[in-house]
């Protein structure tokens, strides 16, 4: 087992984990997958992660949302960078990415499924290091 960042993946596919896992692990990273909203913020709220990578469309359309929007009123929690990782941007055409680190979307990153390796190595990177220099 390696001691690099704990991520938690919230996502209901198993294919997202499977993906995620075999990027990620390689380089060092510790993974925690969910399937639900629930189980996601039970996971948040017993072994806050480094980072939360989080689906959008979960049991409903916009649950992810919501969650995203319940880790930030926590004055705990709030300092946890969540990736988003969703398809509805495909699905609704609205541009999410442009959105990220607003009210509307409180996220340090928003990576479009499908994703390619490279982009998603880079929002976890770039959302640790960011969390990194606010922390210093």
């Amino acid at each position: 087992m390696t001691d690099g960042p704990h991520i938690l993946l919230i996502d209901d596919d198993g294919d997202i984990h499977d993906a995620v896992r075999m990027i990620l692990e390689p380089r060092g990273y510790v993974l925690s997958c969910c399937r639900t909203g629930p189980e996601g913020m039970m996971a948040v709220r017993n072994d806050p992660p480094d980072l939360v990578l989080l689906d959008i469309m979960l049991s409903t359309p916009t649950e992810g949302f919501h969650l995203a929007y319940e880790l930030q009123r926590d004055d705990v929690l709030r300092e946890i960078p969540i990736v988003m990782l969703s398809a509805i941007s495909e699905k609704t055409g609205i541009n999410f990415a442009a959105e990220t680190g607003t009210e509307y979307i409180p996220a340090a990153a928003f990576v479009c499924k499908p994703f390619d390796a490279q982009t998603l190595i880079e929002a976890v990177e770039t959302a640790l290091l960011r969390r990194a220099e606010a922390r210093r």
